[in-house]
């Protein structure tokens, strides 16, 4: 009831606005027009014309009242939704940190239990996108082939959610997927490097984006990637010591456009590669 009562106060005070109550009575001149309309252009009487003018008014208002009404009632279940989809987001994160820490608190922990957390953090991630984006979205880790991330390295698959195994194909295996040849590794090296603040990519419409590399199309039919939308965020420390070091990247993509919100999906990314940073800087040191 109060939200409702805010939304009809909100919605007068837009109905009020605007031009056209001045270009309708915001003068003498325009009034006294307005309420003369029927007797001069349709012969009416001049009572008759005045309670034409004075419908014209109300019709306007409630015209405008209504609009207004059902775009103010809209960006309020907008905003509802998009809250309600941040909020499992943070369910979300506090299951994947609970699996990210209880590895970390094992210390000595094996290749099979680090890819077991890494298999358990994709699914999530898949589940919690595709219902956010109500479309189905792939989430995979990427790390270099050998060394480590340089403008003139290679990346190899690591891990993928358990319903996107099937892209693992020899084809695409036997892609040399450089740094160089891909668009979003490539501005992410360029960004770190520089330490300009700005280290995720994300395109929220890949076919209409000039100038996009990505040698993955090679292991698709005629090239085309069997998605639309994308981010990708370096695995590294975005914690107060930033260290610059980039061990993989961990990538989400969706089947259509404009699958990613651009303020919150990074951050809550971010968030989370920060978290399996010290896993992949245990298992290098062993």
């Amino acid at each position: 009831m109060k939200i409702a009562l805010q939304i009809i106060k909100l919605s007068i005070k837009d109905t009020f606005r605007g031009q056209v109550w001045k270009y309708l009575s915001g003068s003498i001149g325009a009034f006294s027009a307005l309420l003369l309309f029927g007797k001069n252009f349709l012969s009416t009487g001049l009572d008759t014309s005045i309670k034409i003018g004075f419908g014209i008014l109300i019709c306007l208002f409630v015209c405008r009242f209504l609009l207004f009404g059902l775009k103010n009632s809209f960006k309020h279940l907008h905003h509802v939704y998009r809250e309600s989809k941040y909020g499992n987001a943070i369910i979300l994160l506090k299951v994947i940190f609970a699996k990210i820490h209880g590895l970390r608190r094992k210390g000595d922990f094996s290749d099979d239990d680090l890819m077991k957390t890494l298999r358990f953090l994709c699914n999530q991630l898949h589940e919690f996108f595709s219902k956010k984006a109500m479309c189905d979205c792939c989430v995979s880790i990427k790390v270099p082939v050998r060394g480590s991330i340089t403008e003139k390295a290679s990346v190899q698959n690591l891990c993928r959610d358990s319903n996107h195994t099937d892209r693992d194909t020899d084809e695409y295996k036997s892609v040399d997927h450089t740094i160089i040849g891909n668009t979003p590794y490539r501005k992410i090296v360029n960004n770190v490097l520089r330490k300009n603040g700005n280290y995720h990519y994300l395109n929220n419409n890949i076919p209409n984006t000039k100038d996009y590399d990505n040698t993955s199309k090679e292991a698709y039919k005629n090239g085309v990637l069997p998605y639309k939308s994308e981010i990708v965020v370096p695995i590294m420390s975005f914690g107060a010591d930033n260290n610059f070091d980039i061990l993989g990247f961990l990538c989400v993509d969706c089947k259509k456009e404009n699958a990613f919100d651009e303020k919150y999906d990074p951050l809550m990314l971010e968030g989370i590669v920060d978290g399996i940073y010290d896993l992949f800087v245990k298992l290098i040191k062993k």
